[in-house]
């Protein structure tokens, strides 16, 4: 297994990709991609840069069907590649793009594909059409699979890091608060690592829920302690 950290590399691998799948179709392409580029160790931008090569080489029709076998290898850089191909699709094929996330989520057997999908498309759809996907993200709150639930929370971590505003922040905070009771280990992360972070960049949204945050019977403690680190994280970037 080789480690690939710089554009140059991929580019030529890329190519060869390509090359096969002008020469034998999607299928062929796949197992290139599964072979030159998959099995090997490379850096998660480096994999973006990928997903948005493949976006803007493949036929529209195929992005979908690439995705699928794309999932079905079941390898940590497959997500990078699949998630930018689905963020780079929301603006034209918004709710297939959401569906599919959920869909690919749903299927996981480890949790970094909440993460990496969840960030990829959940977080950037909020960033960047918060009006659209936060009633999708309502929804899926009460999804069946919580490394759905799980995803959410990663995504609402990614959209508030790069800079969410307040009042979407301050919604999507309910919706956070409405799972803060749970015993589900992945859920607890997911929604978990929001909260903290909602703490970290908005401690005057913690304190407009101040009395439902301490409501014991519906938040649970490990829900406020995540606050608590995000507040203490705050305080301490406003003293240096």
């Amino acid at each position: 297994m080789r480690l690939i950290t710089r554009k140059s590399e991929i580019k030529v691998l890329l190519e060869k990709c390509f090359a096969k799948y002008n020469q034998s179709g999607l299928n062929d392409f796949v197992t290139e991609i599964q072979h030159e580029i998959l099995s090997n160790k490379v850096k998660f931008p480096i994999l973006e840069y990928c997903g948005i090569s493949i976006f803007e080489t493949l036929p529209k029709n195929e992005h979908i069907l690439f995705c699928d076998k794309i999932q079905s290898l079941k390898t940590e850089g497959g997500n990078v590649i699949l998630g930018i191909m689905l963020q780079k699709r929301l603006p034209n094929h918004f709710d297939q793009s959401i569906d599919k996330a959920t869909e690919y989520i749903a299927d996981a057997d480890i949790w970094y594909v909440c993460d990496i999908i969840g960030e990829r498309v959940f977080g950037y759809s909020l960033l960047h059409q918060p009006n659209k996907t936060i009633p999708k993200i309502k929804k899926l709150s009460k999804h069946h699979t919580n490394w759905v639930i799980r995803s959410l929370g990663a995504g609402t971590h990614y959209a508030i890091k790069k800079g969410l505003d307040k009042n979407n922040v301050k919604k999507m905070f309910k919706i956070l608060l409405s799972m803060a009771n749970t015993k589900d280990k992945e859920i607890r992360q997911g929604v978990g690592w929001a909260s903290k972070t909602t703490a970290k960049f908005h401690p005057d949204i913690i304190e407009y829920y101040k009395t439902d945050i301490e409501n014991t019977e519906q938040v649970a403690n490990w829900f406020r302690n995540k606050i608590e680190i995000g507040l203490n994280r705050n305080k301490y970037v406003k003293r240096n």
